[in-house]
């Protein structure tokens, strides 16, 4: 094939085996619209997917019963060690069995069926992270064949062309597979209507459905017929099909006036021709992926294919992979983000009703899918995460109320994104006892505060989340120990449970999830009264609830570590670890918090990096996996940071061809977590930051010996717009640039020799590994240290 159809993408992947299965679909979205692109020369299957699309399984939101009025019987059962009874109490009086969130779905399927003319040689399917488009291409009779689509974030419609680089008559058929699993719809209809093909769909609950339609333009001849439900091509030289796909609220009521419309925006955009509609979307797309690069090989050794990448020898870390999952990281966090965030599959499944309804699981999941946003200058898709909590968090008022009889917020374990009333709980699986769930979801609301130092965005967007949780905790903290420390009791550490002794076994103690004193809760709890009384106290602002929330910190219990030396998961005596599990939620205050650290805290410390050490995988879940790898990084682990990385990159079998991760092992369960949440292990392995502090290579394993990053936003006002590093050479360059006038500490725990400053910054030297810099508001800071 000659050179110039579609380029190997220089920042994408290319693979030369179309897809078998939809999980090896390539993917493309515009955080809105998704699209599973199988890659098929001649028989093209392109699965559509939409935000918005969950199947409802009941016909109203489900409400729990008010528990308020058992809450007293449940503690006093749970401090006599009856933790199962008191769980089966709660669960039975709820009023419903534990119930999943509504399921997220495909819309349909396109089908593509192109003339055979001789045979298929020099096959390539790509995907361009820059701009979102997928190529597929091939030669056969007809000469050179390119396919592309992309996923408009301008026109928010696909948009698809297939040509012939030699104007060869393309001939074929155009039909939908609805894919809409037997039983879920009341109604589901094909229709044809002079050059559009339409789907709809009336689920079987609910008034709600949704529709899609595609527009079939040929250029430079030809013509389209309609045949009973397939659009017929003939003799064209170009075609291009526009494509959107939409919800609808009350379907016999709007299906006919949403497809109207829908044909109505797509003969908007007919008369610009593909390239101009690239253009467009490439502006905004494009832009947010290249504000961010990381590169640890020379470009000449990144063309190559995912099906050799994915086969390369698995004795050392395979840095090439590395450096490509980073940037599919991006890509698919950006591609994912929309009105929402990116669920448990980002933005694509093929599956009607995919594992844990393929929804926001926020007890790690969503959580390390968003935790780069911030750091990794996305705001604009995080956008698409503040939005679905803004959304949500009214339903925490009511969990607080009917579950605590509390005030405040008390958020959900599972969202399907239109509503958080929690109901996914029951004896076994008491994660209504679970607390900390809300400050965890509003922390990115903070962190984006320290990035951006925007003042008002604190104050209208973040501050009245933090006092609601504030409230609740101000209302549901009322036991005391016998230390005067509150109680949480309720508790739970999603998703382990505690191992009890025998003799209290014997006495009628029962093992179970429920809990006291989960080190989680706590360490949330304490997250939240710090970073209140911190900002409040710096902006002179809330003065009255300053001093409450002084006075409800310094009752909260103190930590516990167990007779290893490690940070117990539960602060009570009577509560002993379980170390072989996915979730690590005790070492919270470790990551995403900042409360545990070498120089704040080095008892505490070092017994979190026992807790750490000792953990094991359990069912060796991808999120716990770049969980781990991220407290490792915190932690300047770099021995657990290269043991984790080269676990999800090579050993554990977790990469699809499309690049896409899976949640188990042996590419089981299509799932975003570790395809979203590698990047932010890159980073923080790379640069810490904190406000007044930027610590530089805090957990790089020897094995990436040198590299580069870019555009990297530090907490603290502070954006790494380059860090190169070249250990063998002992060499590391910085340059800073500082959203205000600061003093900042600059740490290097490998040693700082030397430091060269072009740009005549004051630097002063505080010990062998750090000095001080006085940064300028907007003023490029530039250093050359040696190591």
């Amino acid at each position: 094939m000659q050179e110039g159809i579609v380029k190997t993408p220089a920042r994408g992947l290319k693979s030369k085996e179309a897809a078998v299965c939809w999980e090896e679909a390539l993917v493309t979205g515009n955080g809105k619209m998704g699209a599973l692109v199988f890659g098929d020369p001649l028989e093209e299957t392109i699965i559509l997917n939409h935000e918005k699309l969950y199947e409802p399984f009941n016909d109203h939101i489900v409400q729990n019963n008010d528990l308020s009025p058992y809450l007293k019987k449940i503690r006093a059962m749970m401090k006599k060690g009856k933790f199962q009874d008191a769980a089966d109490l709660f669960s039975n009086k709820s009023g419903h069995p534990l119930l999943f969130t509504d399921a997220y779905h495909p819309a349909y399927a396109l089908k593509l069926d192109l003339a055979k003319e001789g045979y298929v040689t020099d096959y390539m399917r790509t995907v361009d992270f820059e701009t979102g488009e997928v190529a597929v291409q091939w030669e056969d009779n007809r000469g050179e064949m390119v396919r592309k689509q992309f996923i408009s974030r301008t026109h928010d419609v696909m948009v698809l062309q297939l040509k012939s680089n030699q104007n060869a008559l393309l001939n074929g058929e155009l039909y939908v597979d609805d894919l809409v699993l037997e039983g879920s719809a009341k109604d589901k209809k094909v229709s044809t209507d002079d050059v559009f093909i339409s789907f709809t769909c009336n689920y079987l609950k609910t008034k709600k459905g949704y529709g899609g339609t595609s527009l079939i333009l040929t250029k430079g001849g030809g013509s389209v017929i309609t045949e009973n439900e397939k659009i017929l091509i003939r003799d064209t030289r170009e075609v291009i099909i526009l494509t959107k796909v939409t919800p609808i609220d009350d379907y016999e009521r709007d299906v006919r006036d949403t497809l109207a419309s829908l044909k109505e925006e797509l003969l908007s955009i007919a008369n610009k021709d593909y390239q101009t509609l690239k253009s467009a979307h490439v502006k905004e797309h494009g832009e947010m992926f290249r504000r961010m690069t990381f590169s640890i090989c020379e470009d000449t050794e990144m063309d190559i294919t995912t099906e050799e990448l994915l086969a390369e020898p698995k004795e050392e870390l395979n840095q090439r992979l590395l450096q490509k999952m980073f940037d599919m990281g991006r890509y698919v966090f950006i591609s994912a983000s929309g009105d929402n965030p990116p669920n448990l599959v980002g933005l694509w499944t093929g599956d009607w009703r995919p594992p844990w309804s393929g929804d926001f699981t926020t007890d790690a999941n969503v959580n390390l899918a968003v935790s780069g946003g911030g750091i990794g200058n996305m705001r604009e898709a995080l956008e698409g995460y503040f939005k679905l909590i803004e959304k949500i968090s009214p339903d925490w008022k009511v969990n607080a109320k009917t579950l605590y009889g509390c005030r405040g917020f008390l958020a959900g374990a599972r969202t399907d994104g239109n509503h958080n009333i929690h109901t996914h709980f029951n004896k076994d699986w008491p994660l209504g006892f679970w607390t900390a769930a809300a400050q965890w979801l509003v922390m990115p609301f903070f962190e984006w505060y320290q990035i951006s130092g925007d003042r008002e965005f604190f104050i209208h967007r973040t501050l009245p989340l933090m006092k609601e949780i504030a409230l609740f905790y101000e209302d549901f903290l009322t036991e005391y120990d016998e230390n005067g420390k509150v109680m949480f009791v309720p508790s739970y550490s999603p998703e382990n449970t505690p191992i009890i002794e025998n003799e209290l076994l014997a006495k009628g103690w029962q093992e179970s999830q429920a809990a006291i004193n989960a080190t989680m809760d706590i360490a949330a709890t304490k997250e939240l009264l710090t970073n209140l009384i911190s900002t409040c106290t710096e902006l002179d602002i809330e003065k009255d609830n300053v001093q409450k929330w002084r006075e409800q910190l310094e009752q909260l219990p103190d930590y516990m570590i167990n007779e290893d030396g490690a940070l117990k998961e539960w602060s009570h005596k009577d509560l002993h670890d379980k170390y072989d599990h996915r979730h690590i939620s005790h070492l919270y205050p470790v990551w995403p918090g900042h409360e545990i650290t070498p120089s704040e805290n080095p008892r505490l410390f070092k017994a979190a990096e026992i807790a750490l050490q000792k953990r094991k995988r359990g069912n060796d879940s991808a999120h716990g996996v770049m969980h781990c790898g991220i407290v490792a990084a915190r932690q300047k682990n770099s021995r657990i940071v290269l043991e984790n990385m080269k676990f999800l990159l090579e050993e554990g079998d977790y990469i699809h061809s499309s690049l896409v991760t899976s949640h188990n092992p042996g590419r089981e369960v299509y799932n975003v977590d570790a395809n979203c949440s590698l990047p932010t292990l890159v980073m923080e392995m790379l640069v810490y930051t904190y406000p007044g502090v930027v610590e530089l290579l805090p957990a790089l394993p020897e094995e990436i010996a040198r590299g580069s990053i870019t555009g990297i936003l530090g907490r603290g006002q502070v954006k790494v717009e380059n860090l190169e590093w070249d250990l063998l050479n002992k060499k590391v360059s910085i340059s800073l640039l500082s959203g205000k006038d600061q003093e900042i500490e600059l740490c290097l725990r490998q040693g700082i020799s030397k430091v060269i400053d072009s740009e005549n910054t004051i630097v002063r030297r505080v010990n062998n590994y750090t000095i001080l810099l006085n940064l300028k508001s907007k003023k490029l800071t530039k250093l050359q240290i040696t190591i």
